[in-house]
């Protein structure tokens, strides 16, 4: 159930949005999608938005209109997980009885209340698009605390695969990372078959490309793009299903993610692995720790702690970086690039965007390859780019 309930004089589109929401990020774990509004008509005027997809729309049917005092009514007499829009709520009768969910970010104004028993109701913290930059992570890491948290049957069966991607590296004369900058266009024609290859993100667009490489694992990591309710995550997700019925290959994100995705396309769940964050320190021996140590990229965070502990020798591809004309992130191959449907992501999760400094993120994220290729290279990695590139840890 959703909380607080709903102004009537919400903007239509504002309502569309929060039904397009639940739906895909809560839908796989409940069986009733309930959301009060303050003022209950006969005819709820909402519409959905355009960037929302079809498929976020797939568990519809359980979506419920209460009035406050149905809701009030339900929570007393049933167990519920309450889904909180907002950090910033007032302490109420519903909020002070309801035991936050672990996991759940802390709320302004609500303190936690004495231990409850098992059958209590909790609050969730689920982000609000307009006002928080980790709104789609926090939604997508909703499966996860409801089922329970850390699966050690499912990251045990995650370390293995990367144990026997380790033994299938061993053959291979070097390690190669693929990313979508328009750089990747130098190494499309060249031959990858002596390499153990890792993809990411939207690469899979391409199908005449990934086919040719055959890689061995592909990574995406950020819920805004790729694990959303919008168009684009929507469009990589069919792309994603493709990929991995048409190839061997593994596919790596966050354990929290993998836990929705899991549930969200369950046709693709044996061939979906976790890995935890949480290292302390930059590492990437994943034998001592299964974890990744945050980062601000793909790259960062898996791609360049994956290649060397799968390999010696690591060579990059596609890894553009911000060129000084860039004005967003950064740019893309438009072979591997949705460019398209960007606009969607950006009205869906607008705070993400909002006041960003793209040019401090970029050089963020340069900082830090810089520091983690050298610690590889401290190691005894051998790690270089084979495309043009403007990170200053990939100059030659």
């Amino acid at each position: 159930m959703v909380w607080p309930p709903i102004a009537a004089d919400v903007e239509k589109y504002a309502l569309g949005r929060i039904v397009a929401m639940l739906c895909w990020f809560a839908g796989p774990t409940a069986q009733r999608l309930r959301i009060p509004l303050s003022l209950l008509e006969t005819s709820i005027d909402y519409v959905l938005p355009e960037y929302a997809s079809l498929a976020a729309l797939s568990d519809f049917h359980k979506i419920e209109f209460l009035d406050i005092s149905q809701a009030r009514d339900l929570l007393i007499r049933e167990r519920h997980t309450i889904i909180v829009l907002s950090r910033d709520v007032e302490p109420d009768e519903v909020l002070s009885v309801a035991h936050p969910l672990v996991g759940s970010q802390p709320l302004t104004k609500v303190k936690r209340p004495p231990a409850r028993t098992s059958g209590s109701t909790y609050y969730y913290y689920f982000g609000n698009p307009d006002g928080d930059v980790q709104d789609a992570y926090y939604a997508a890491c909703l499966t996860y605390w409801v089922s329970g948290g850390e699966d050690k049957a499912f990251l045990e069966a995650s370390r293995d695969d990367l144990v026997r991607q380790r033994f299938r590296a061993a053959a291979k004369s070097c390690i190669a990372l693929f990313g979508t900058g328009p750089s990747l266009s130098e190494a499309l024609n060249r031959d990858h078959g002596d390499s153990f290859n890792i993809i990411c993100n939207t690469i899979i667009k391409n199908r005449a490309f990934t086919e040719h490489l055959d890689p061995q694992i592909l990574v995406a990591s950020d819920a805004h793009f790729h694990f959303s309710y919008h168009r684009y995550s929507a469009r990589f997700l069919g792309d994603l299903v493709a990929f991995l019925h048409n190839s061997s290959a593994s596919f790596y994100t966050f354990d929290k993610f993998a836990a929705f995705l899991r549930r969200r396309v369950p046709e693709i769940a044996g061939r979906v692995f976790g890995i935890p964050a949480g290292r302390k320190t930059y590492g990437f021996d994943f034998d001592q720790e299964f974890r990744v140590f945050p980062g601000d990229s793909v790259l960062n965070m898996f791609l360049l702690p994956l290649g060397s502990y799968l390999g010696q020798e690591v060579v990059l591809n596609g890894f553009t970086g911000r060129a000084p004309s860039d004005s967003f992130f950064w740019s893309h191959s438009e072979l591997h690039q949705y460019s398209h449907l960007m606009e969607d992501v950006r009205q869906a999760h607008p705070a993400f965007f909002r006041n960003r400094d793209y040019g401090k993120y970029a050089n963020t994220v340069d900082d830090d390859l810089m520091v983690r290729v050298n610690a590889a290279l401290e190691a005894g990695k051998g790690i270089h780019s084979a495309t043009t590139s403007f990170y200053r840890a990939l100059q030659p």
